[in-house]
Order: structure tokens, then C-alpha cells, then sequence
């Protein structure tokens, strides 16, 4: 069991992790995540300009659908009922949603952004990679990898929080934690329904950074745990190294 839960940690950290890393790079050298409302044929362009950064990135970010599934069932292990059962059940469809919404950075869009930079290419075949591409960025990207996978994400989070608060494996207090972030993921993924303004900026510098608190609390409480042990309850330590993380986080956005 301390392997396990050794192991756990880890991906809990590393996933969330490679997400702020992923995410931090491509805001730097894609415009992200406003280049995904720009006209395909200009966002084909800012790619194939920056793609040797870009695709490994994409990669990196796809692979976090599969650490997603991971952590959802290797934290099924230690907890029980239906809650337990639908969180696991949420947590495969969010990650599944995820790997599939990166990964067509990483496979399809070099390919059409070479097509588009065809010299040879004519108006109406540049009309058609546009087609394309947009299509896939509204079907892969913003239903499957926005929409339907954050409303997936806020039930994993809920249901499994859910279950984290009725056992006594884990601090109450971090499932009641990820009972009240859940619905974020939901707000998230009404953006992809017409609900849209700056709050979603803010929801999301300062949403995320909670999530990140939350894998970080699980994880510290695995490596302490003992063999066939209730893990320890966070201290007051925990906390205040927590409030310096989230301090940490989210002063980019509150700077400027």
C-alpha cells in the first residue's frame, strides 16, 4: 500500500504540474486561450510559426487525460459507496475527453497547418483546410475537450469529494473542498453555450489555483499515511504552506 500510495502522489503532483506548465508555454507562445476564437487560417499560422514548441506541449497536455483516469481510479481504492463508484465513472469520461481534445494539436493541426502554408494551395483548397480545422476545433476542442469534459471534471470532482467526506480516509474537509470547486467546471462549460464575460477569467485564475491546492493536500496526505492507516489530517503547517502556493498562483493575474 505505500507503493500505491507513493505512486499516487506522484501522478496527483506531476499532473497538475504538467497542466500549469502546459498551459503557462502556450500562453506565451500560442496565445491561449485566446487563440482558440481566432479565424482558423490565422491560428494555423501563429502554430506553424512556434510549432516546434507548441506540438511537445500538446503532447505533454494529452497525456494528462490518461494521468487524469489514473488518479480517479487509483483513488477509488480507498473509498467506497456510490459516490466512489460515479466519481470513478466521471473521472475516466473527463480524461478520455481530455487526451482526445489535446491530442489532435499534436496529430491532425501540423498537417493542416503545412496544407495551409502550401504556396500552391488555392483560395478555395485554403477554404476547405478552414473548414476543416474549424471543425474539428468546435467538435474535439470545444465539445469534447472543453465542454463535455469539464462538465465530467466538476462531477468527478463533486462525487468524489462526496465520497472523500463520508469515509475516513482522507480529511473531510478536502472532499468538502472539492464538493464546493465543483461547479466551476460547470461554468467553464457553459462558456461553450453562449456565457461568456470577464468572470470566466477570473473563475479561472483563481478557480484553478484551488485545484491544484487540492491535489497537492491528497498527495501529502498519501506519502504520510501508514499501511492500512487513516492518512493524517492537514495541520495548520499544511495550511499556511497552502495559502503561500495559492499566493503564489494566482499573483500573475492579480498583478496585471
Amino acid at each position: 500500500m505505500r507503493t500505491t500510495d507513493r505512486l499516487t502522489a506522484l501522478v496527483l503532483v506531476a499532473h497538475i504540474a504538467a497542466m500549469f506548465t502546459g498551459f503557462t508555454i502556450l500562453a506565451d507562445a500560442f496565445q491561449f486561450p485566446d487563440v482558440l476564437r481566432f479565424p482558423a487560417d490565422e491560428r494555423l499560422a501563429l502554430f506553424r510559426a512556434h510549432e516546434d514548441v507548441i506540438v511537445p506541449v500538446y503532447w505533454m497536455l494529452a497525456m494528462t487525460g490518461f494521468s487524469q483516469i489514473f488518479i480517479a481510479v487509483l483513488l477509488k481504492r480507498d473509498l467506497a459507496g456510490n459516490a466512489a463508484m460515479l466519481g470513478l465513472v466521471f473521472g475516466v469520461v473527463a480524461g478520455f475527453g481530455q487526451a482526445m481534445g489535446f491530442g489532435r494539436w499534436a496529430v491532425l493541426v501540423p498537417w493542416l497547418a503545412e496544407r495551409m502554408a502550401d504556396p500552391a494551395l488555392s483560395d478555395a483548397g485554403r477554404e476547405t483546410v478552414a473548414l476543416i480545422e474549424g471543425a474539428f476545433n468546435r467538435y474535439a476542442g470545444m465539445l469534447v475537450g472543453e465542454h463535455l469534459s469539464n462538465i465530467a471534471w466538476g462531477f468527478w470532482l463533486f462525487f468524489t469529494g462526496a465520497a472523500i467526506h463520508r469515509g475516513d480516509v482522507f480529511d473531510q474537509r478536502v472532499g468538502m473542498a472539492m464538493m464546493c470547486l465543483s461547479p466551476l467546471f460547470g461554468v467553464l462549460a457553459a462558456e461553450q453555450l453562449g456565457l461568456e464575460g470577464p468572470i470566466l477569467g477570473v473563475l479561472t485564475d483563481f478557480g484553478f489555483p484551488l485545484l491544484a491546492l487540492i491535489h497537492f493536500g491528497l498527495a501529502w496526505q498519501l506519502v504520510r499515511r501508514k499501511d492500512g492507516e487513516p492518512a493524517p489530517r492537514l495541520g495548520i503547517g499544511a495550511v499556511a504552506v497552502g495559502a503561500v502556493l495559492y499566493a503564489v498562483m494566482v499573483w500573475p493575474a492579480a498583478a496585471g
